[in-house]
């Protein structure tokens, strides 16, 4: 995890030093989450109700060619109705991405995040490292 920690700043400290000092480009947030219910068709399983999902407050600090250097706060929360452990947890979180905005309909996104997860069933905390890519699109077929 060290190792991962030092190479985010250096990343950072690289990108930063890259372009001219410039003002902070904006403040970008984000919130994305999903309440539903599972119900195992085949009898087997286990039928659960869950809500997931993050809070993310970020600074954006310079761009590059349309690639914007994110660092962010975040909040992850897990609940089910069956109180499982895994399902059940809330912690903060913070990261640094690369994001990319495409106009007809993209978005890109990579970085690292150091997570600490609280699973409130059990009362134990686990601290995770995580290096990502995600991305999402959108569209209209019916539009001209």
């Amino acid at each position: 995890m060290r190792r991962m920690v030092l190479c985010c700043i250096a990343l950072a400290s690289i990108l930063l030093s890259a372009g001219q000092a410039q003002a902070i480009e904006g403040f970008p947030g984000k919130t994305w989450g999903e309440f539903r219910y599972e119900d195992r068709l085949d009898g087997g399983g286990i039928d659960n109700t869950l809500l997931y999902g993050w809070i993310e407050q970020g600074v954006y600090w310079f761009s590059w060619r349309e690639i914007k250097l994110n660092t962010y706060g975040t909040v992850r929360y897990k609940w089910d109705e069956k109180g499982l452990d895994w399902n059940n947890s809330v912690g903060p979180g913070v990261g640094i991405a690369l994001e990319k905005f495409f106009p007809k309909g993209a978005y890109v996104r990579g970085g690292a995040e150091f997570l600490w997860d609280r699973l409130y069933k059990s009362g134990e905390s686990e601290q995770k490292a995580v290096l990502y890519v995600n991305w999402y699109g959108w569209w209209d077929l019916g539009r001209k």
